[in-house]
């Protein structure tokens, strides 16, 4: 298991390459963050080797929702930018979302008259196609369930089960499930036996503590490290992704969550 950091909900007050430095210095070998059109890409780029930090993840679709087929090939237009991205920041893994977010995190009214069964099957098409587009073929599309009940009201794609049935059904390499954990103990509850059932459809992990989205420590409702016992059991080799917001000192937290997962 490798170790990244969100730094979109970490050390706001500072520039985001001062934000990489404290991710190196805590010790992480591994960042990710949100949409890239906020980015100084070259100084990104330039960042990240100095600090040694593998760019793990970034999202991909923030204005085209994968549940229009209406919007399609702006969606297609807008994940060539991002592949672009990615290339220029070595960055393999692309986090994809049904929907496109508003400032409030709730979705867009996007295909609001189209059936759940529509919505799924635009879901599918689309991820076949990005999935074989050329600029796409080392890359993996990671697609993550938000929860609906607290942080993401009308996202058409909000539990573990339909997420892993769609990566099944475009049955590529390169569509897998980003499992965020916080999302997905709010909305289905038992995490473990998912993961052990899943595991081969999983590509990448999230973690935050429920409630709150905060430290992973006994103030919450998971018992983290039997979750990473778990987690290690299955021989997963890829990421996990602490994605949370410290209530504590943010550097004390940061380390401890490097301790978690030493299993």
């Amino acid at each position: 298991m490798k170790l990244s950091l969100c730094l979109e909900m970490l050390f706001t007050d500072r520039p985001f390459i001062e934000r990489m430095a404290l991710a190196a210095q805590l010790g992480y070998r591994a960042i990710e963050f949100w949409d890239w059109r906020d980015k100084d890409l070259p100084a990104l780029a330039d960042a990240a080797q100095e600090f040694d930090l593998t760019i793990a993840a970034m999202s991909g679709n923030r204005r085209y929702a994968l549940i229009d087929p209406v919007g399609r090939a702006g969606l297609v237009e807008e994940m060539e930018q991002v592949f672009d991205a990615a290339e220029r920041l070595k960055c393999r893994n692309i986090m994809m979302l049904s929907d496109v977010l508003q400032n409030d995190g709730s979705a867009s009214p996007t295909a609001a008259h189209t059936s759940m069964e529509e919505k799924f099957e635009a879901m599918e098409e689309a991820m076949r196609i990005l999935a074989d587009h050329p600029a796409a073929q080392s890359l993996t599309l990671l697609l993550e369930p938000l929860n609906t009940a607290l942080d993401h009201r009308g996202c058409f794609l909000d539990h573990s089960e339909p997420g892993v049935a769609l990566v099944k059904r475009v049955d590529s390499e390169r569509v897998k499930l980003l499992y965020d954990i916080y999302h997905a103990q709010i909305m289905d509850g038992d995490i473990i036996r998912t993961i052990r059932q899943n595991i081969g459809s999983i590509a990448h992990f999230h973690t935050g503590g429920v409630p709150g989205r905060h430290e992973l420590d006994d103030t919450q409702e998971l018992n983290w490290r039997t979750i990473a016992r778990a987690i290690a059991d299955t021989g997963f080799s890829g990421y996990i992704a602490h994605e949370f917001v410290p209530v504590r000192d943010p550097l004390t937290s940061l380390r401890e969550a490097v301790t978690v997962f030493e299993v």
